[in-house]
C-alpha cells in the first residue's frame, strides 16, 4: 500500500443493552468506513438506536465472553479493526492520529492505544489506571481468550503505539459499579469450577490475609488516594475481589 493512502476502517462494536451511553459511542467513531454492531439480543431500545448509524447488525445468544468476543473476529469486510465497546469514546484527537499512523503505512498489524479512565464523574489518576490495549488491528492477526470474564486479546504480531487516549467510562453510577462486581465475580467463579481448579482448605485461609496487603498495593503503592472516594472504592474492590471469588467457587462447588 503506498503512503499517504488511508486504508478503510471496521469497527466492531460489542453491546448488550447499552440504550442510555450507546449513542454517545457510536458519534465518536462514525467517521470509520463501515460500523459492525455485536450484540447479544439487547431488550431495551439499543439495537434501535444502532440502526440509526449502521444496518450490519448481527446477533448471538450470549454464552461467555471469550466465545461472544471470537464470534465478532469475522464480521467486518476491511483490512483494518477498531474493536469498540460501549463505553469507550474515540475523540477526534484519536481519530486524526489513527488516519495518519495508517496512512503512513509503518508496517504495524496493530497499534496500542492508552486509556483515560473515568469513574462517578473523575478523571482517575492513580496507577492502577495507566492502562493500554490494542485496539486497532488487522483483520484474522488476533484472537481472545476463551474465558468467561476478563478475557485477552491474544495479538503476537508487531504492534505500534499511539499518543492520544480512549476516554473510558466502565461505571454510570454505584448501582452499576456494584452490578458489575457481582456479575463479574461469579464469572470467575464459574470459570474456576470449569477449569477444575483446586483450592485447598489451607488456600482459603490465605485470600483474608491477602486483603489488607492488596489494599495497601492499590490504595497507597498505586496511588489510588489520588482519586478522592472513586479511589477508595475502587481499591476496597480489587483488595476483596479474590476473597469473593473464593466464597462464590465454594458455595457453587458444594451444591
Amino acid at each position: 500500500m503506498d503512503k499517504d493512502v488511508i486504508p478503510k476502517i471496521s469497527a466492531i462494536v460489542l453491546i448488550y443493552n447499552e440504550e442510555w451511553q450507546i449513542r454517545d459511542c457510536l458519534e465518536t467513531i462514525k467517521w470509520v468506513d463501515e460500523i459492525v454492531i455485536c450484540d447479544s439480543f439487547s431488550t431495551d431500545r439499543t439495537i434501535e438506536i444502532c440502526r440509526e448509524y449502521t444496518d450490519k447488525i448481527y446477533q448471538r445468544k450470549f454464552d461467555n465472553f471469550g466465545n461472544q468476543k471470537n464470534w465478532t473476529l469475522d464480521k467486518p469486510s476491511h483490512e483494518w479493526v477498531l474493536y469498540v465497546e460501549a463505553d469507550e469514546r474515540f475523540p477526534p484527537e484519536l481519530r486524526d492520529e489513527i488516519k495518519e499512523k495508517l496512512a503512513k503505512n509503518e508496517g504495524y498489524d496493530g497499534y496500542w492505544m492508552p486509556y483515560e479512565n473515568y469513574f462517578l464523574g473523575r478523571k482517575m489518576k492513580g496507577e492502577f489506571w495507566n492502562d493500554k490495549r490494542i485496539k486497532l488491528y488487522k483483520k484474522e492477526r488476533g484472537r481472545w481468550q476463551d474465558r468467561k470474564v476478563h478475557s485477552k486479546f491474544i495479538f503476537e504480531e508487531k504492534a505500534g503505539e499511539l499518543k492520544n487516549p480512549v476516554l473510558h467510562y466502565p461505571l454510570q453510577n454505584f448501582h452499576h459499579w456494584f452490578r458489575k462486581f457481582n456479575y463479574s465475580t461469579t464469572l470467575e467463579a464459574e470459570e474456576l469450577l470449569k477449569n477444575r481448579v483446586s483450592l485447598k482448605w489451607y488456600d482459603i485461609i490465605k485470600v483474608p490475609a491477602r486483603v489488607p496487603v492488596a489494599f495497601y498495593r492499590f490504595y497507597i503503592e498505586w496511588k489510588g488516594y489520588k482519586d478522592g472516594l472513586p479511589g477508595l472504592i475502587i481499591s476496597i474492590e480489587d483488595s476483596v475481589i479474590n476473597l469473593v471469588v473464593t466464597i462464590k467457587y465454594w458455595i457453587k462447588k458444594l451444591k
